[in-house]
Formats: C-alpha cells, sequence, structure tokens
C-alpha cells in the first residue's frame, strides 16, 4: 500500500528525532574515548551509528561530525602540546636562574644575539621585547682588557670547529665587577658555512670572591717565618707550610695524614703530653717546649702553641699548631746516627749518606727552583805515595785530605768519601757558576799545598770534575756519572785544575776569575764611585733620604753596575774593604751635602754580611764621627733580611750597639726571606723596605699586591717606616699611596745618579 506525503513527513521527522539522541551520546562517548580512537576508528564508529539509524542523510550527519572531531581533537592535542612547551620553557628559566646560567645563540649572519631571560639578568642589560640584542651590545658589558679574549674565543670556536671556554670579567656602569664562565661551540649548515654559534654565560663572582680569600688565607700560612700544620678533630696532620718543611725537612706529602707524634724526639713524657691535651682541651689553648725530631734525625727543643678551632655546635674541628727551633742542640742518639753514616777514617759522609743528602737536595732543589752543584774530586799521584810510604801513610794523608775539604766549604755544604782516594763535594742553593768556580779554585788551591806526615812532605793534587743541576742531569745518578766524565776530562787537561761538564760554565768561571782579578786592582786604584738613588716622602713629595750605590769605574768595561762585581767580592773577601770604603765615601758625601746647605734627609749605606759579622761597625761608626764630625742620626744603615737572620742574637747585639748611638736601621729586600717575627720584634729597626720584586707584580694576577699589603700592615703595626723599592710606574705608586706606604724609591722619581745630579734633585725637591 502506497504511503502518502504526509505519511514520509511524519517518519522523516521521526528518523530525525531518533538520531539526534544516538549522535549526541556517541559524539559525547568519542569525546573522553578521543585519545584512545584513531580517525578510522571514528570514521567506523559513525558510519556504524548511521546504519543502525538508517538513511542518507544520517550518513551525511556522521560525516559531517566525524570532520569536527577531527578537528576538535587537533586543537586539544595542539592546546595540550603547547601547554607542555610553557611549562618545559618556564622549568628552564626556573632552572638557570637557580644554577646563575644564562644561554644564549648568536645568527652570525647579523650578528644578533638571541639570549635567555637569565643571560640578561646576568649581564644586567634590559630584555629586550623579543629577547634579541646586538653581539656589540652584550660585548660592551665585557671588561675593555677581557673583550678581545671573549671575541678570539667566539672565533676560536668558529674556526677550529670545537667547544671553547674562557672567563673573564663584567664591568658593569656602576664600576661593580662581575666574574663570568662562557661556554660555546658553533653550528655549520651541510656545505659547511658556520650559522650560528650556542652557548651558556655563568656566573661565577661568588666562587671567584671565595677563591681569592681562600688564597689570601692560604698566603698568610704559606709566608709565615714560622712552622705552621694544622690537624683534624682526630689530630690527622691535613695541611703543614714551608717552614714546617725546612724546619722539619718533611715534606707536605710525608706529613699529611700523620699524627704530630711521629715527630716527637720520646723526651716528652705521657705525663706532660697529659698536661698539655687537659690545657688544650680545657682552655682551647697551650704552649710551651717540647722536643722533637727533624728528618734527618737531628734532635731540638721547640717553643709551641697550639689553638683549638671550634664548630657551632662546640665540637673540635682543627687544632693548629706553630713552633718554632728555639735550640741547635743535638741528642745523643745523633752520634749513633753519625757512625752508621759516615766513613770511619776520615769523618766524611758515606756513600749510602751521600746518595740520601743528595736525593733530599734534589727534592729541595726542584720545590724551589735552585740549583746543586757536585764535584767529584781524584787526588793525583796517591796511588804512587801509598805505594811508596804504606797505608799507614796514606790514610793519614787522606785525613788531612778530608779535613782541608771540609774547611773549604761552608757547612751547609756536604763532603763525602766514596772509597781510595775518590771524594764528593755538594754545594746546594748554588746561585751562579762563578759561585762553584771559585769554590773549586778555593779547593784546588787548599789540597795542592804540601802535607807535612811522618816527616815527610807530600804533595798531591785534585782533578775536579762539575756537574749541575738540573743543566746537565735531573737525578743523582746522572750527576754523579757526569761529574766523573768531567773530572776524567780534568786529568786529561794536565790534573790539578777542574772542569765544568759544560763548556760554557767553563767559560763563565774563567770570566769570574778575570774580574777577581781586576776587583783587587781596583780597590787599589780607587775605580769605585758612589752613586745615589732619592728616597720620596709620599706625604710632602721631599726627598727624605738617598741611597748610596757603588759603581765600578772599569777601565776597559766602563761603568759596571753591583751586579757584575758584588758577588765576587763576597766569595772572595774582598767585599769588606770595599763595604769599608763604601761608608767612608758616603760619610763624606753626606758631609759635603751637609756643607752645601742641604738638610732633612737621610743617607742609606748598605751593609753586608761580612761587615755584620765583623762586628767592628760601631767602631767604624766612631771614626766617622770623631774624623769627620758626621752626624749619627744623618745616616740610614740597611741590611737585608737574610743576613739578619744569619747569626740573629749576634745582629741584635750588634744592631743594639749601632742603635743606641743614634743610627737608623732599615731591613732591605723584605718579604725574600723567612724571618722570624720573634726576632723581627727584638731588632732595633726603624724602617722595612718592601722589595722591588713584589713591587713590580702590583696589578697583577699574582701574591706581590697581597705581600704589599701585608708587609705595610704588618709595618704599621709593629711602629715601623715602609719604603717601597723600584716605583717604575704610575699605577704602583697610586697602589702604594692608597695603603698607606710612607717612602718610595725608584726609577719613577730617578735613577741613581751622580753626587751633583742628586745635589740638583734635592734642590729642586725641597725648595
Amino acid at each position: 500500500m502506497e504511503k502518502s506525503p504526509d505519511q514520509s513527513v511524519r517518519q522523516g521527522y521521526q528518523l530525525w528525532i531518533a538520531l539526534i539522541p544516538l549522535v549526541v551520546g556517541g559524539f559525547i562517548l568519542l569525546f573522553y574515548l578521543q585519545d584512545n580512537f584513531s580517525e578510522t576508528d571514528a570514521l567506523a564508529f559513525w558510519h556504524q551509528r548511521a546504519l543502525i539509524v538508517g538513511g542518507l542523510g544520517a550518513a551525511m550527519l556522521a560525516a559531517m561530525l566525524h570532520v569536527l572531531f577531527v578537528l576538535f581533537r587537533s586543537q586539544r592535542r595542539e592546546q595540550a602540546a603547547n601547554e607542555r612547551l610553557r611549562r618545559h620553557r618556564d622549568q628552564l628559566k626556573a632552572a638557570q636562574r637557580i644554577a646563575g646560567l644564562g644561554s644564549w645563540e648568536i645568527e652570525l649572519a647579523t650578528m644578533h644575539v638571541d639570549g635567555s631571560e637569565e643571560l640578561f639578568r646576568i649581564f644586567e642589560i634590559a630584555t629586550p621585547t623579543n629577547d634579541r640584542a646586538s653581539y656589540q651590545d652584550v660585548l660592551a658589558r665585557v671588561h675593555p682588557e677581557d673583550r678581545a679574549a671573549v671575541d678570539a674565543a667566539l672565533n676560536e670556536s668558529i674556526n677550529e670547529r670545537h667547544p671553547v671556554s674562557v672567563r673573564h670579567r663584567l664591568l658593569l656602569p656602576d664600576g661593580r665587577i662581575k666574574y663570568i664562565l662562557e661556554c660555546c661551540e658553533a653550528e655549520f649548515g651541510p656545505d659547511g658555512t658556520p650559522l650560528r654559534a650556542i652557548g651558556t654565560a655563568q656566573d661565577i663572582t661568588q666562587q671567584q670572591q671565595t677563591e681569592a680569600q681562600m688564597h689570601l688565607l692560604a698566603s698568610a700560612v704559606q709566608y709565615s717565618g714560622e712552622a705552621i700544620l694544622i690537624t683534624d678533630a682526630d689530630n690527622k696532620i691535613i695541611t703543614v707550610n714551608p717552614a714546617f718543611t725546612s724546619l722539619t725537612g718533611y715534606s707536605a706529602e710525608e706529613a699529611i695524614g700523620r699524627n704530630p707524634g711521629f715527630l716527637s724526639a720520646g723526651r716528652t713524657t705521657r705525663e706532660e703530653y697529659q698536661w698539655m691535651w687537659n690545657d688544650i682541651n680545657e682552655h682551647g689553648f697551650w704552649q710551651g717546649e717540647i722536643w722533637d725530631r727533624r728528618k734527618d734525625g737531628a734532635v731540638y727543643p721547640k717553643w709551641m702553641s697550639i689553638s683549638l678551632i671550634r664548630d657551632d655546635e662546640g665540637n673540635v674541628r682543627y687544632h693548629v699548631a706553630h713552633f718554632t727551633d728555639v735550640s741547635s742542640e743535638r741528642a745523643a742518639e745523633e752520634r749513633l746516627h753519625h757512625i752508621a753514616h759516615h766513613d770511619m777514617l776520615t769523618g766524611l759522609l758515606n756513600r749510602f749518606s751521600l746518595k740520601e743528602r743528595l736525593e733530599q737536595a734534589l727534592a729541595v732543589a726542584r720545590r724551589e727552583g735552585t740549583r746543586i752543584a757536585l764535584m767529584f774530586i781524584d787526588l793525583d799521584r796517591f796511588k804512587v805515595i801509598n805505594d811508596t810510604l804504606g797505608h799507614h801513610v796514606g790514610d793519614l794523608l787522606l785525613i788531612e785530605v778530608a779535613r782541608r775539604l771540609r774547611e773549604t766549604v761552608r757547612d751547609s755544604d756536604v763532603v763525602a768519601r766514596l772509597g781510595g782516594d775518590e771524594f764528593v763535594v755538594m754545594l746546594s742553593r748554588v746561585e751562579h757558576g762563578s759561585t762553584v768556580a771559585l769554590v773549586a779554585e778555593k779547593l784546588v788551591e787548599s789540597v795542592g799545598r804540601p802535607c807535612q806526615i811522618n816527616g815527610h812532605d807530600l804533595y798531591t793534587t785534585p782533578s775536579i770534575g762539575i756537574a749541575l743541576f738540573p743543566t746537565d742531569g735531573d737525578d743523582g745518578e746522572i750527576l754523579m756519572k757526569n761529574a766523573d766524565a768531567a773530572m776524567y776530562h780534568a786529568k786529561m787537561e794536565g790534573r790539578n785544575n777542574f772542569q765544568f761538564f759544560d763548556a760554557k760554565m767553563n767559560d763563565a768561571a774563567l770570566e769570574r776569575m778575570r774580574i777577581e782579578s781586576d776587583l783587587r786592582l781596583a780597590l787599589a786604584r780607587e775605580e769605585f764611585c758612589l752613586h745615589f738613588q732619592p728616597v720620596i716622602n709620599l706625604s710632602t713629595g721631599r726627598v727624605a733620604g738617598l741611597e748610596a750605590l757603588v759603581r765600578w769605574q772599569h777601565p776597559e768595561k766602563g761603568l759596571l753596575p753591583p751586579s757584575r762585581f758584588i758577588g765576587v767580592a763576597e766569595e772572595t773577601g774582598l767585599i769588606q774593604p770595599l763595604g769599608e770604603w763604601v761608608f767612608w765615601a758616603a760619610c763624606r758625601q753626606m758631609l759635603a751635602f751637609t756643607r752645601a746647605g742641604l738638610s732633612g734627609f737621610r743617607m742609606g749605606i748598605n751593609i753586608s754580611a761580612v761587615q755584620m759579622r765583623n762586628g767592628n761597625l760601631p767602631k767604624l761608626l766612631d771614626q766617622a764621627v770623631e774624623s769627620l764630625g758626621i752626624r749619627p742620626a744623618d745616616l740610614v744603615f740597611e741590611i737585608t733580611e737574610s743576613v739578619a737572620m744569619e747569626q740573629p742574637a749576634e745582629t741584635v747585639r750588634v744592631l743594639d750597639i749601632l742603635h743606641g748611638m743614634g743610627v737608623s736601621i732599615a731591613i732591605d729586600d723584605f718579604g725574600t726571606g723567612y724571618s722570624s717575627l720573634s726576632y723581627l720584634r727584638m731588632f732595633p729597626i726603624n724602617n722595612l723596605k718592601l722589595d722591588r720584586s713584589f713591587v713590580e707584580e702590583i696589578g697583577q694576577e699574582t701574591d706581590g699586591s697581597v705581600i704589599c699589603d701585608a708587609t705595610i700592615g704588618l709595618a704599621h703595626n709593629l711602629g715601623l717606616t715602609v719604603v717601597a723599592e723600584g716605583v717604575e710606574t704610575q699605577a704602583q705608586l697610586d697602589y702604594l699611596r692608597s695603603r698607606g706606604c710612607d717612602l718610595v724609591q725608584g726609577y719613577l722619581f730617578s735613577r741613581p745618579i751622580p753626587a751633583d745630579e742628586a745635589e740638583a734633585f734635592i734642590r729642586a725637591r725641597n725648595s
């Protein structure tokens, strides 16, 4: 039966009405399950629902809803991805802020810098709206002295195609300095063209400041004249300073990790140690005298102070001990040590001890950068004497030769007998080849003198071979071998002479001998003269003094500075008459300045170690006062730190006399040696002269500025005047003035000049 139109319409409406809940329900279901449905699954789902309802209209609706579903799910996924990206960016920003680490990227074609917020915060540049700045704007924040290095690092990364890191400073508009560590590398296109450079910048200012402070504290310990050791809560050594090594003989490596008890000589009783620890634990401090043993076996008493360092909870963290040797006594055990390590016939060190001493000396020389000379000595014609007159006479001759060898060298030098007629002399802390040549020359002369033994006039001469560390060998075995080879060369050269393993050293030795010969004549011919270097008062700008400096007017070589002949003069003993000549010449010139109407300054005169040892300076001063009418108050005697510490007790005695007579005393080259502060307080000194080696390091990345500051502070705390030597630049002068330095001298003001020029200089300055 055929349907009417009205029935068809009603049936269509009924179909659509039935389809709506189905579609809505399916759409809601797919909304919650969309992440688990593929597009194919969704299409099948709508098609299935359309078949259930039936009809072309339903199929079209299903297709339309499927398209809406795909678009909706894509939008949802994009929103989720954007949210994840935002979270990642926020996390990256937070991580960079916490680490103080900024990132950047340079587009090499335009040199535009895309930087993170943390990068612009570190450089203290306002963040651009597009996080992009020009390379030159960023580079402008870099300290002017570091810009070239930063730019070079970037170019190196590009040109060498490898990552590069560089430390540099930022100079901010308000004058602050930041320290930055930057790392970078370049990216390249398929054709090898550099496209961009990417990198990081980390603010390490706090780390740099901490390192500087730690370095300052370490320097204070490093340069202390007193031995210092620090132990942990378990009393295990964690650090020692060079003075500890110098005093005990133990290197840091040998001491660290050990209980300080290994230094004990065994003379301090258990009860005494118990009393010591009771004081330390109850009061946090102890000082007293105990006996210790050096590495070489020498027993000595030391004055020691121990302090506790506790943490915030009151628990012991460290023990700090500092001590000095207060005696050179040695215990009875030293005699046993002597027997085990010395030649029974001559009393010299034996082969075993020589090897031990040589290795110790080499270790010190490597650490301190000094030189060692090894002299291999063989006696000429000894075998003939021994075979002709017998072993007894031969033994007596060896004993006499050993005595002469020992007397010819310093106490600190090593003399050993290897066996038979072979001897070895080891010279430590050698400064010049000429010093070795002088010692060798003395040995040839001493051993070559005739010997009266059992009624016989015996003559033997030495053939000496010399090898130097490190030029002729870097270990003991090679040095011995090369010294032996040089000794045979001496025998081939006619015996009774010395030869260096290095031919150049022979030339230097001959030059030294020529200088010595000329020097002896120069004193008789009065070829010396004085030049004077002004000392300037920083507060007034006036000349406060003159330092008298000797010059040698050599008839062939012209005007020679002290560095060319003072060393030879000291080695040959000519420094004594030369020093006296300088003293009298300086006094006469000071008198001439006074008579010319100049006043208000003092004459500085350098005093040698020989003059201090002789102790005749007070007598010389008395003679000058009596014969010239010189005023002691117009003189400043300058002695070097090392001279002052050679025989500190005798130095104190002589300086006390001079100071009582009215002479001012200055310690010259201060900071280059290891002064004991206890002796420094005892010396009646007025001035400390800061060595030029520290002044010239001002402004450099070294310890020079630290030592200058420490010396000025120390001197002023002791009530002393500070004189800085070797001031050559305005920057050095400004720095010293800012630190409160009192007096300066150097080429910035004047070189050492003759007396007439010095007079004119004083008149110009002090008028």
